[in-house]
């Protein structure tokens, strides 16, 4: 399940790695995903742009879950937008 779309503008690796590392101490049953511009490697995907997303189990659909997923989200924005 993709739970979040997180950004098209591409942040830096160190900003990346750090927010993966916090999803994996948090959230270990969802990743974070990106697919890269300039390479244009998925451009059915990503219409040639950037995605970053943070991909997770079934029940994160549920209204259960609401609040998790929204703190993944601020979270992402705050430590990708660096």
């Amino acid at each position: 399940m993709k739970c979040l779309y997180l950004t098209q503008i591409k942040p830096s690796r160190k900003s990346a790695l750090q927010f993966a590392a916090w999803l994996e101490g948090n959230y270990s049953d969802c990743s974070f995903t990106e697919f890269n511009v300039a390479k244009k490697s998925f451009p059915i995907r990503n219409g040639g742009r950037y995605e970053g997303r943070v991909e997770g189990p079934e029940d994160w659909s549920d209204d259960s879950r609401a609040a998790d997923r929204l703190t993944v989200l601020d979270t992402a924005r705050r430590m990708l937008a660096v």
